[in-house]
């Protein structure tokens, strides 16, 4: 009712206040269910306090809140604080029981990207590749990625003209032309074989 409404947005706002973790409890008053525990989270996340918002959620997480959801933000809130390795801690974590969320896996291969750690976001697509070889993203992002160097500019080539059999009005076609452009090289090819890079 409203009296748990305004208790739990003070115990949001307690965290101001130095509380010691998110579901700790005192006498007297209800314990968070893990809704209510992820809805603290989205609201500490908003006002900025992204490392209380990812106390938030792993203790949502640890009472049941949806494993995937949970993990998203997780990783979100962690990204905005610019803690790239708390991001893909948590990333893992859920990889490790879930190791077929792909969408999950290229996100970690972009965390891996911008720590400068181009072989592991090469790896971590790969797999996304050899498991689904139809995920445009992963084409474009592994195309993007071998582009640069000269060893690798027919790999590149080949995923990039992939991306665009796949998704030819796609949200990065424009992108990928250009760069099929700049390799000197048409959109019209043979479909890149998964497996075959370096």
């Amino acid at each position: 009712g409203t009296f748990r409404f305004v208790w739990i947005f003070c115990f949001a706002m307690s965290g101001c206040a130095g509380l010691q973790s998110p579901d700790a409890t005192t006498e007297g008053r209800p314990t968070l269910t893990s809704e209510e525990l992820f809805q603290v989270a989205l609201y500490q996340a908003k006002r900025g306090d992204f490392l209380r918002a990812e106390q938030y959620l792993v203790s949502a997480r640890s009472v049941g809140y949806d494993q995937d959801v949970a993990t998203y933000w997780l990783v979100r809130v962690c990204v905005a604080a610019g803690r790239y390795h708390s991001a893909l801690r948590h990333a893992q974590e859920h990889l490790t029981t879930n190791p077929d969320n792909w969408r999950l896996r290229l996100v970690v291969a972009s965390i891996h990207e911008a720590l400068g750690e181009l072989a592991k976001a090469r790896q971590e697509l790969q797999g996304v590749l050899k498991a689904e070889p139809a995920r445009a993203l992963a084409h474009y992002r592994i195309g993007m990625l071998y582009q640069h160097s000269a060893s690798t500019v027919g790999v590149a080539r080949e995923h990039l003209r992939e991306y665009l059999d796949l998704e030819p009005d796609g949200a990065h076609s424009s992108e990928v032309r250009a760069a099929l452009e700049r390799l000197g090289s048409s959109s019209a090819g043979s479909p890149v074989r998964v497996g075959t890079s370096p």
